[in-house]
C-alpha cells in the first residue's frame, strides 16, 4: 500500500511538472519565439525561447500570451494538450507603396514599451515615431524627443521616458537583418551567417551554435535572433573581456524578432519594414529588469522634405490635443483598431491600470 501511495505521488508530481511547461506555436506548428506570458494579474511569467517554449509557468493556472504578429490569447493551463498553445495570426496589412519621384521613403511607427522590475510592470509607454530614409543620400531622419509619448507611470517619468525612447530607437530596423546576412555585415561583426534548414527556412549560426532562424512565408521575411548569444560570442572572439564579464555578471539577455515584406523581386528593403519585437533583461540596481518594445509600421509613402517636415509637425501637435500624451485608453485602442494592431491583453490592462491615474475599462 505504501508503495502504491509513493508511486501515485510520483505520478502526480510528474503531471504537475509537465503542466508547468508550455509551447507557443503558430497554426503550422512552428514555435513562436519571444511571446510574452503573464499571469491573470499581468505579472510577467516569462518569454518563450527560440522554439516557442517557456519551461516553467511558475504555478499559474491561467496565462495570457501576446506577440506583435498574433492575436493575444488567454488559456487555462489545465485544458492544454501537452502544454501546447496555438496562436491566431493577426490580420496586419500595409498600404502598397506607389513609386513617385520623391526623395524620401516615409514610415510611421507605433510602439508600445513595457518595463518590468522583478516581473512587476513599472512603466508602460506608447507613441508614434516618424521616420524617413533619403534614398539618394542614404541618410535617415528619426527623432524621438520631439514627439509625444503616452507615459502612464507618473513616477520617474523623465528617466523612464528617456529609457523608452532609447529602447524604441533600438527596435527600429533601419536595415533589414536579411540584408545584413547577405552583405556580410553580421558575419564581420558577430561571426554569424545563414545555413539552409529546409524550404524557405534557414538557421542563423556562428562557429559555436545556432543563434537564430530566418523564415520566408506568406510574403514575409521573419528573422528571430538571440542577440545576447551573438554579441557575447563576438565579445569573446574580439577579446572584449570586460564587456563580456559585465554582461555575464548581469545575466544579460537580448532577443528580437523582425518582420519585413518580400517585394516582387524576392528582396527586402528599408521601405518594407512591417513590425518588430525586442526583449532585453539584466540584473539592475533595483532588481531584475525586463524591457519589451513592440513596434509596427502604421503608414508609409514617398515624400518631399517639406512634406516630411509638415508630417512631423502634425504628429508633434498631437501632444497638445492629448491624443498621444497620456492617451486615454479608448483613443489608444481606436488608433490600434484603425491599423489592425493586436490589442493589449486584458491581463496587461490590469497591470497598466495599477500604475495609472485612470482605470482602464472597456
Amino acid at each position: 500500500m505504501k508503495q502504491i501511495l509513493i508511486t501515485a505521488a510520483l505520478l502526480c508530481c510528474a503531471m504537475i511538472a509537465q503542466a508547468q511547461r508550455i509551447q507557443v506555436t503558430d497554426k503550422d506548428g512552428m514555435g513562436i519565439a519571444l511571446a510574452s506570458v503573464t499571469d491573470a494579474n499581468g505579472v510577467l511569467i516569462g518569454i518563450t525561447d527560440m522554439h516557442g517554449v517557456l519551461p516553467d509557468i511558475k504555478g499559474a493556472r491561467t496565462v495570457a500570451i501576446s506577440h506583435v504578429a498574433y492575436k493575444a490569447k488567454r488559456v487555462n493551463v489545465d485544458s492544454l494538450t501537452d502544454g501546447r498553445v496555438t496562436m491566431d495570426d493577426n490580420d496586419f496589412s500595409l498600404n502598397e507603396l506607389v513609386i513617385k519621384p520623391k526623395p524620401l521613403i516615409y514610415s510611421e511607427l507605433y510602439y508600445r514599451f513595457y518595463a518590468y522590475v522583478d516581473d512587476s510592470l513599472r512603466t508602460f509607454v506608447a507613441g508614434i515615431v516618424p521616420y524617413a530614409w533619403d534614398v539618394q543620400k542614404k541618410k535617415e531622419s528619426v527623432k524621438f524627443s520631439d514627439y509625444a509619448t503616452a507615459v502612464f507611470n507618473l513616477k520617474d517619468v523623465s528617466w523612464w521616458k528617456v529609457r523608452a525612447e532609447d529602447m524604441a530607437k533600438g527596435a527600429i530596423r533601419t536595415k533589414p537583418g536579411e540584408e545584413c546576412l547577405t552583405d556580410g555585415t553580421w558575419e564581420k561583426r558577430y561571426y554569424i551567417n545563414k545555413e539552409a534548414d529546409g524550404e524557405n527556412c534557414w538557421k542563423i549560426v556562428n562557429p559555436r551554435e545556432t543563434v537564430g532562424k530566418l523564415v520566408h512565408a506568406n510574403g514575409l521575411s521573419t528573422i528571430t535572433i538571440d542577440g545576447a548569444k551573438a554579441q557575447m560570442y563576438a565579445n569573446e572572439r574580439n577579446g572584449q573581456d570586460k564587456l563580456l564579464k559585465r554582461r555575464q555578471d548581469k545575466n544579460y539577455a537580448y532577443q528580437y524578432v523582425e518582420v519585413f515584406r518580400i517585394n516582387d523581386e524576392g528582396q527586402v528593403g528599408r521601405e518594407d519594414y512591417v513590425m518588430s519585437l525586442n526583449h532585453w533583461e539584466h540584473e539592475g540596481s533595483k532588481g531584475h529588469e525586463t524591457y519589451i518594445v513592440e513596434a509596427w509600421v502604421t503608414d508609409r509613402g514617398y515624400m518631399t522634405d517639406e512634406e516630411f517636415k509638415q508630417k512631423r509637425k502634425d504628429i508633434n501637435a498631437l501632444s497638445s490635443t492629448q491624443n498621444m500624451w497620456h492617451m486615454p485608453l479608448n483613443e489608444l485602442e481606436t488608433y490600434e483598431r484603425q491599423h489592425n494592431i493586436p490589442a493589449i491583453s486584458d491581463e496587461a490592462r490590469k497591470a497598466i491600470a495599477l500604475i495609472t491615474r485612470e482605470r482602464w475599462t472597456r
